[in-house]
């Protein structure tokens, strides 16, 4: 399944890991994500993620650093943990503003569970 990141992107940064078993070198493109969301009492609640894409994708992000964007993803999880990681099977959108803007949400119109 693919779901997508929507927010800021922070952040577009090439990474190198080492293969400890056999000490090859990989490069990849770290993605850094923020989302702002608001909790129930009307905070600000950031949300950062990375994004993990192919050496070769670092052209296809670094010029929409800064810009709102929405970026599929696919999520792998571990034993180490759970990584995301962008699905070119689908295009990045790059998005004229936050689409999620809870700035204007008005909580007292929302009705409280019970």
């Amino acid at each position: 399944m693919t779901a997508h990141f929507i927010g800021r992107l922070l952040e577009v940064r090439p990474v190198e890991t080492k293969d400890n078993k056999t000490d090859k070198i990989k490069y990849s493109t770290e993605l850094t994500v923020m989302f702002e969301g608001i909790t129930e009492d009307g905070y600000l609640k950031p949300s950062v993620e990375s994004i993990y894409a192919d050496e070769e994708d670092y052209d296809v992000f670094k010029d929409k650093k800064g810009s709102y964007v929405a970026i599929p993803y696919n999520l792998s999880v571990n034993q180490w943990g759970q990584k995301y990681y962008y699905d070119k099977a689908m295009p990045v959108l790059e998005l004229p503003s936050n689409p999620l803007d809870y700035s204007k949400f008005d909580r007292t119109k929302v009705k409280k569970s019970s």
